[in-house]
């Protein structure tokens, strides 16, 4: 019935566990990369606009600035490209930007580029500020210029000719603005100063010449408004989402839920007497199903031969109990119609075989309740040395006539046994080998090896007849009624030697028969 192999409930559930656990980071991974990519996506917008205004600013303060730039001769100096630089993990969050004290300064420079960024303000929303070799802003789009912006970090490097991007805290009294407005409400403010060197194909980090420096800074866009602002090129992902988390459920549903609904409905049926094999469980359902499906069908079976075992036990106790029950009421009868016309030998002929009657019915009793126990109880077990034992069971049978020989193979052989059940075994093995033996010796072999002992009780009668050997051991079977045999007593050998986990077997001789009995050391 089960697969060769199948998901464990404890696996789909520590999956399941697991993507709880690890989601939260997923989701934190993720939205830092998310926030990480629109800063760098601001810092690139701002180096283009600054690269621009650098230019435009060059052209007021260097006469050469129309002079066509000349080829150089190797080509990996023809461009000296700025690329963004900012990293969540690794920039550092200063203070809000401040600025110094007013400096006078005469530049021409703020009457042409502040028009220009003032009307440049309108449409990108940010803000770009010029400044001379000397860290003072000579145009601005608030058309407000002459203070120094050198003493900040960015600006300081731009003005030593390397370039330092820096991101910043934004602070603002201003509510928060909505999604479909072009303000923007992270927490975090890029702010770039882009140096402007007199050779245009100069290297940051070079020490060129730096005739002034561009200073820009944004607000990045913060993740409610990027999603808000992606949301047509998200609906297809999140439909997919939902519809995986809905594929999540129902293969769950599939895996647990369904087949042990299913099983529960057989279950339901075997105990409406349905039979218990035959049913099949999904090859999607977890082991834990499979291997519960198997034990339940055996426990079923089991049961169910358990069932058959107790009819054919009291069918056949009916029976065994029938023949002295019914000779018993025939001699109470028979002595109840003669009343005192019954002579002293007539009654005592009837007293007799009621008391025949009786001692055989109490045989059959003490074995039938002998056997259930057997059958029914698994006692403790205890180390038993069998030496000694059949030592003294084999005197016990000289006292009383029967002559015993016994081969012992060493002086020692222990086993884990009940006691009680191997005097059961063993009484009920040389009983039926002196009943059978007609007074001539019993012999009695015990042979051990690395993993059973072994017992042979062999008696000197008659052959076995033909036919009988496979049935011995049947309840109730029995070749010497007359003798006063039961038919239960190699039952209760069989049994003994199953529950101790051994076997028992008979084998025909030329004269009387051999049964051997295996027990595990």
């Amino acid at each position: 019935m089960r697969t060769r192999w199948a998901p464990r409930v404890r696996t789909l559930v520590g999956v399941l566990f697991l993507l709880v656990l690890v989601l939260p980071f997923l989701l934190i991974g993720v939205q830092r990369l998310l926030e990480n990519a629109l800063i760098l996506d601001t810092e690139h917008a701002l180096l283009t606009e600054a690269v621009v205004v650098g230019e435009a600013y060059r052209a007021e303060v260097d006469p050469e600035a129309a002079t066509p730039l000349t080829e150089p001769e190797d080509d990996g100096a023809r461009f000296a490209a700025l690329v963004p630089r900012l990293d969540l993990a690794e920039s550092p969050v200063l203070p809000a930007a401040t600025r110094r004290g007013e400096v006078v300064t005469g530049t021409v420079a703020s009457s042409h580029l502040t028009p220009i960024l003032e009307r440049a303000l309108v449409r990108n929303l940010s803000g770009v500020r010029v400044l001379d070799p000397d860290g003072v802003v000579v145009a601005s789009p608030q058309r407000v210029h002459g203070y120094s912006l050198a003493h900040l970090p960015e600006v300081a490097a731009a003005l030593a000719g390397d370039y330092r991007p820096v991101l910043r805290r934004r602070v603002s009294d201003e509510d928060r603005p909505p999604l479909d407005s072009p303000s923007r409400a992270a927490d975090l403010r890029v702010s770039l100063a882009v140096p402007v060197f007199r050779d245009p194909r100069a290297r940051t980090g070079q020490g060129a010449e730096v005739i002034g420096v561009v200073y820009a800074s944004r607000t990045p866009l913060d993740i409610t408004k990027a999603l808000w602002a992606w949301r047509a090129k998200l609906f297809l992902p999140f439909w997919v989402s939902v519809a995986v988390t809905f594929a999540a459920v129902i293969f769950l549903s599939i895996t647990l839920s369904r087949p042990l609904s299913r099983l529960r409905a057989h279950a339901e049926q075997v105990a409406a007497g349905a039979p218990a094999a035959g049913y099949e469980v999904e090859r999607v359902a977890p082991m834990e199903v499979h291997v519960l499906a198997d034990a339940l069908e055996r426990m079923s079976l089991q049961l169910e031969a358990r069932a058959d075992y107790i009819r054919e036990f009291a069918a056949n106790a009916a029976h065994e109990l029938k023949t002295p029950l019914t000779s018993l009421r025939g001699a109470a009868e028979v002595l109840l119609e003669a009343g005192d016309g019954a002579s002293f030998a007539q009654r005592t002929r009837f007293l007799e075989n009621i008391q025949k009657d009786a001692v055989r019915m109490d045989q059959l009793v003490q074995r039938i309740l002998e056997l259930a126990r057997i059958e029914s109880t698994r006692p403790a077990r205890e180390r038993v040395d069998l030496v000694p034992y059949l030592e003294g069971l084999a005197e016990r049978y000289r006292r009383r006539g029967q002559p015993v020989v016994l081969e012992l193979g060493a002086a020692q052989v222990e086993l884990q046994a009940v006691p009680e059940q191997l005097e059961s075994l063993f009484v009920n093995l040389m009983d039926n080998a002196a009943r059978h033996g007609e007074g001539r010796p019993v012999r009695v072999v015990l042979t051990r090896s690395s993993r059973e002992v072994a017992v042979e009780v062999t008696d000197d009668g008659p052959p076995l007849p033909e036919g009988h050997l496979d049935r011995v051991f049947e309840r109730f079977y029995s070749t010497s009624r007359s003798q006063g045999g039961t038919g239960l007593g190699l039952a209760i050998v069989r049994a003994v030697a199953e529950a101790h986990g051994g076997t028992v077997e008979a084998r025909a001789e030329a004269r009387g028969a051999t049964f051997r009995v295996a027990l595990p050391v």
